[in-house]
């Protein structure tokens, strides 16, 4: 698995746990019990302390070697704990391609299909792959083997990016998503396809919303609110 993680973030992760990585924190804590333990021995063995001096020694000592034992059983950064910390901060780069309907009549409106996964309905999207063109060229097969939109019936051109941290219901976790949006102008819909209400492609379910469509449904505006706004923000 190749992980997308800021460098920024990885520092700041690193440091955060810093005291717990490696053996400082043990050797902090062996010395401070051999310090305490010093301390004790020279209250009673030091010939002309009083007895303040030698309670004051022996009180100062005893803090310092709990603060020892502590140091030294505190429980450890285990590398799996890091690891999976570290995993939780992968960027999910994710492309999304707003496929808009030709007509005119129609081209607000934009072809979602139902995600099993997230309950939701969904933009089509893909995993993004590499440069810009790579990743257009990408898509167009996805949506030509998927939607079975023949790949000269539309044009794909790059809009924006956007970055965003959120829950994801699916994982159950929260998750980081770097977003690429490509906007694809249909010209030729199969004819099944031209109905308001929902239609079949392949598996999928599919049914055309507007951006008003999908702010009005709060299931979409919970999950995906991000996604929508830059879709209205961009195009």
């Amino acid at each position: 698995m190749m992980l997308s993680i800021d460098e920024r973030d990885l520092k700041a992760k690193l440091n955060e746990h810093k005291s717990l990585i490696g053996v400082g924190s043990v050797g902090d804590g062996i010395a401070n019990l051999i310090a305490g333990i010093f301390y004790i021995l020279t209250a009673w063995t030091t010939d002309g302390l009083t007895m303040p001096l030698k309670v004051a020694f022996t009180a100062c000592g005893s803090v310092i070697v709990v603060m020892g034992v502590a140091a030294i059983l505190s429980k450890r950064l285990s590398a799996s704990k890091l690891y999976k910390e570290i995993i939780a901060m992968n960027r999910r780069a994710s492309s999304l391609i707003a496929v808009r309907d030709g007509a005119d009549e129609q081209a607000n409106r934009y072809l979602t299909y139902y995600d099993q996964q997230w309950e939701c309905w969904f933009l089509p999207n893909h995993s993004s792959s590499g440069s810009y063109e790579e990743d257009k060229t990408k898509l167009i097969g996805y949506m030509t083997s998927e939607f079975k939109i023949p790949s000269d019936a539309f044009d794909v051109k790059f809009v924006g990016t956007s970055t965003n941290t959120k829950w994801s219901t699916e994982h159950q976790e929260e998750r980081t998503y770097d977003y690429r949006l490509y906007l694809a102008s249909v010209t030729h819909l199969p004819e099944s396809w031209r109905t308001d209400g929902e239609f079949q492609v392949g598996s999928k379910r599919c049914r055309w919303m507007t951006v008003d469509d999908m702010i009005a449904d709060p299931k979409i505006n919970d999950i995906n609110h991000d996604v929508i706004h830059m879709l209205k923000d961009s195009i």
